[in-house]
């Protein structure tokens, strides 16, 4: 089943920016409000970091949702379910008396913001526009440790409350947006499946046996249901793609990447800088990187497409290979290059990503496109978990 998004220009593609980008910022508050939501909650360190862990996981499990939504429903439907679902989690965050009630609020938080950053990313249409939206996303949330240490002076539920942000947007995005929707039944079996493999996926590192067990699992079960229904969920014909998979496979560890520079930069600085100088040194760099980034996928147009994949599989190799040296300065440029590589790779690729797909199946590419993203969002937190 397919849902025909609209890719009108008049969308303002600021409006798509806003929809998209307090989900990065209330996400990245969480490298900073920890150790206070430990001591408000009662909690050691190493517990309330399964926020972080819990508003990853939401992440993908909101971009099954909204890919389901996009194919049964309109995007009207999609943005409100998705605004509601940031809007609860919000509620349950600022009232949560304790952890489980907190991590039930991130992961709501994460399953509406997640699907409103699906909704801008495919209604952009285009290179430029895309990357207006991954670079802006990258921008706004290179406020996140900075907004998070600021506002938890006030309390540590405000800045993980910034999300709620993003329903400014939702009257732009609802005024200009088609309500029309070609509705089929809905594959609940390979829905299922693949919620089930991406969370198996998430917790690999916080439990590495049981959750691969579960993963292979899993995809034996995909494989054979994909086999049975071939135009289901995950559509035969976008997983013989080759520009898929690779495409796919390759934005997937560029996020992993940069959610690791992300989360760890700040604990390897830690032991040499002040709080104020590790929160200033990653805003500018995270800036820096997403500047870049925007400036890059604005002229893409005009440089060879060798050229362009050299740039981002170059700076998104470079990045990890900085965080094993012992150069400061290194660790640093890291989250610039890191970020550089994930959002301009989302931007670039996006629009790539379905070109040998059939045409009703291309939105579908997309969709799992962005969904694979969204798990290297919620790998790289938890790896660093275990690397640290």
């Amino acid at each position: 089943m397919v849902t025909q998004i609209s890719r009108d220009s008049r969308v303002p593609v600021l409006g798509l920016a806003l929809l998209a980008t307090p989900t990065a910022l209330s996400a990245n508050t969480t490298t900073t409000v920890i150790p206070g939501l430990a001591r408000d909650l009662g909690v050691t360190v190493a517990e309330a970091t399964w926020t972080a862990t819990a508003f990853g996981w939401g992440a993908v499990i909101g971009a099954v949702l909204t890919a389901t939504l996009l194919r049964i429903r309109s995007v009207r439907t999609t943005v409100l379910v998705n605004a509601a679902l940031v809007l609860l989690g919000t509620v349950l965050v600022v009232f949560a008396p304790h952890l489980s009630v907190l991590l039930a609020g991130r992961v709501a938080q994460a399953m509406g913001g997640s699907g409103l950053v699906i909704v801008a990313i495919s209604l952009a249409g285009t290179t430029r526009r895309t990357g207006v939206v991954t670079a802006g996303t990258g921008l706004v949330g290179a406020f996140g440790p900075l907004a998070g240490a600021a506002l938890s002076d006030v309390s540590w539920r405000l800045p993980l409350s910034l999300s709620l942000i993003s329903l400014l947007a939702v009257p732009v995005i609802l005024g200009r947006v088609s309500a029309g929707v070609e509705v089929r039944p809905v594959d609940v079996t390979g829905i299922a499946l693949v919620a089930g493999l991406v969370s198996a996926l998430v917790l690999i590192p916080r439990f590495p046996v049981a959750a691969l067990t579960a993963a292979a699992v899993a995809i034996a079960f995909l494989g054979l249901h994909i086999h049975r229904k071939p135009d289901g969920f995950v559509p035969r014909s976008v997983l013989r793609s080759r520009v898929f998979l690779m495409l796919t496979a390759t934005v997937c560890v560029l996020s992993t990447s940069y959610f690791v520079s992300l989360y760890m930069v700040p604990r390897l600085l830690e032991p040499y800088w002040s709080a104020s100088r590790i929160g200033t040194t990653i805003l500018i760099t995270l800036a820096a990187g997403s500047v870049a980034s925007l400036l890059f996928t604005r002229y893409t147009t005009h440089l060879s497409p060798l050229l362009v994949r050299m740039v981002i599989l170059g700076t998104g190799a470079l990045a990890p290979a900085l965080l094993i040296t012992s150069s400061l300065t290194a660790h640093a440029a890291a989250t610039t290059l890191a970020i550089f590589a994930g959002t301009a790779g989302m931007a670039w690729y996006a629009t790539k990503v379905g070109r040998d797909v059939p045409h009703t199946h291309r939105v579908t590419a997309v969709n799992l496109f962005t969904l694979s993203y969204q798990l290297g969002g919620a790998f790289g937190p938890a790896l660093v978990t275990v690397l640290m």
